[in-house]
């Protein structure tokens, strides 16, 4: 299992910029936790205040859509949307630090024992209030990733729109 460190936390794609101290800052407010397999981690449309670091294990991150079944009408179903793991130093449940109550927009469910490391909202709103530094770096990532999927969301929309057009249209 991975250690937090400064060295693992500069792998985290929303730390990449920051110094070695600023990450020795960071470790100190994170919380570490084990979840068995298929615990939810996060449910979609509740309300969250923590992100989430996954150290080791597998997760799938899902959403809810609405889906016609064959005669009976419609039902709802979660749709995959990826698997991550422990190795892809990935982290979810970011948008919670920065809105209050924020609704949350995919479920993540532990696919195998997991260990997570967990930075909460008031925790994180406490070290940038006392060093600014840290939360001006970690926000404009944020921005940056938060960007890029907007961007990815948009084309998806557009792919999806235009196919369902040509399916109506037949």
């Amino acid at each position: 299992m991975k250690k937090i460190d400064v060295g693992f936390l500069k792998k985290i794609p929303i730390f990449i910029e920051l110094s070695d101290d600023k990450l020795e800052m960071i470790k100190n407010i994170i919380k570490e936790k084990t979840v068995e397999a298929e615990s939810v981690i996060i449910k979609e449309g509740t309300k969250g205040t923590e992100m989430f670091i996954l150290l080791d294990g597998e997760v799938e991150v899902s959403k809810t859509l609405l889906l016609k079944v064959s005669g009976r009408g419609m039902n709802q179903g979660d749709k995959s949307l990826i698997r991550l793991t422990g190795d892809d130093y990935a982290f979810f449940g970011e948008m919670a630090l920065f809105v209050e109550n924020a609704d949350r927009s995919a479920s993540v469910i532990a696919k195998s024992r997991c260990v997570l490391a967990i930075i909460e909202q008031e925790d994180f709103f406490k070290l940038t209030e006392s060093d600014h530094e840290i939360g001006y770096h970690v926000l404009k990532i944020i921005v940056k990733i938060i960007s890029n999927r907007l961007d990815k969301t948009s084309k998806d929309v557009l792919k999806l729109t235009t196919a369902l057009s040509l399916a109506l249209e037949r």
